[in-house]
C-alpha cells in the first residue's frame, strides 16, 4: 500500500511503499475512501508542538473508510462496514477524565496521525472501540470532516451544558 509519511519535520511527506498493516487485538484495518487534511496534520508535519509525533509517521485524522480485516476479539463491527477515523483514536476508559465524559483530556490517550499512524494512507489500523458507522446517504468527503471540525464543534456546543 502507498502512504504519506512524515520522515522528517519540515520536510515534503514522501509516499512510500509498505505492507499493508496487520490488526492486533481490538483493532480493526480500514481500507481508506477519504481522509481530510486539518491544520492539526500540519502541525504534526511541521513538529510545532512540544509534544511532538516521532517520525516516521502517517498524518490524518479526518479518515472514511472500508473495514477489511478485524483483529482478535472485535464484535462491535465486521468488514465491509464504512466507518469514520477521529482524532481520539484511542482512551483508556478507565481515568477520572473518561468515565466523566471528557475522554478527550484522558493522559493516555493516542491521537489518530499523531501517536498512531493516520488516514493518509490506502489503509489504515484504527482501534474498533472507537470508529463510527457512516450512514449510507453520507459520502465519505462529506463524513470526514465531521470527525474533526464536526466534533469539535459539537463538543463545544454541548460541553457548556454539562455539569
Amino acid at each position: 500500500m502507498r502512504a504519506a509519511v512524515v520522515r522528517a519535520f519540515g520536510q515534503p511527506l514522501v509516499i512510500e511503499e509498505r505492507p499493508d498493516p496487520r490488526p492486533g487485538p481490538g483493532q480493526v484495518r480500514i481500507r481508506l475512501e477519504a481522509s481530510g487534511l486539518c491544520h492539526t496534520d500540519i502541525h504534526a508535519a511541521q513538529g510545532d508542538w512540544p509534544v511532538r509525533p516521532v517520525p516516521p509517521f502517517v498524518p490524518g485524522h479526518e479518515c472514511v473508510g472500508i473495514v477489511e480485516e478485524l483483529g482478535a476479539g472485535v464484535t462491535r463491527t465486521a468488514p465491509g462496514r464504512r466507518v469514520a477515523v477521529p482524532w481520539l483514536g484511542w482512551a483508556c476508559g478507565r481515568c477520572e477524565h473518561c468515565l466523566s465524559g471528557w475522554e478527550t483530556l484522558c493522559e493516555q490517550q493516542i491521537n489518530t496521525g499523531y501517536g498512531c499512524d493516520g488516514g493518509h494512507a490506502e489503509k489504515m489500523l484504527a482501534h474498533a472501540d472507537f470508529v463510527q458507522p457512516v450512514p449510507d446517504g453520507v459520502s465519505a468527503l462529506d463524513a470526514a470532516p465531521l470527525t474533526c471540525a464536526g466534533v469539535t464543534t459539537y463538543k463545544a456546543l454541548e460541553g457548556g451544558r454539562r455539569p
